[in-house]
């Protein structure tokens, strides 16, 4: 199953800032994204998701892992709603 791939205006503000910080994380974000519509579950094991415990729909409810930096998505049937990009630091602040 494709699942389609959304991004809110917070993670496309947040990414944008990012990427001018430190462009080697562009490509990575790239191949994550790719791989989220394939598998946003991590049932392959590939990468370093997490399902997080007491965070509602809406706020991000799974993190991936990309060294230093975390993407928080919601899965919403067959779509993949990116909320945050950042430093580790700031992503559970939220």
């Amino acid at each position: 199953m494709e699942y389609r791939v959304i991004t809110t205006p917070n993670f496309e503000r947040e990414a944008k800032k990012l990427l001018k910080r430190n462009p080697r994380v562009a490509e990575q974000i790239e191949q994550i994204l790719e791989f989220l519509k394939t598998d946003p579950y991590n049932r392959s094991g590939m990468c370093d998701i997490q399902k997080l415990t007491d965070v509602k729909e809406g706020e991000g409810q799974w993190r991936i892992r990309i060294g230093n930096y975390r993407v928080r998505y919601d899965i919403i049937s067959e779509e993949v709603v990116l909320h945050f990009v950042g430093h580790r630091r700031e992503a559970y602040r939220r």
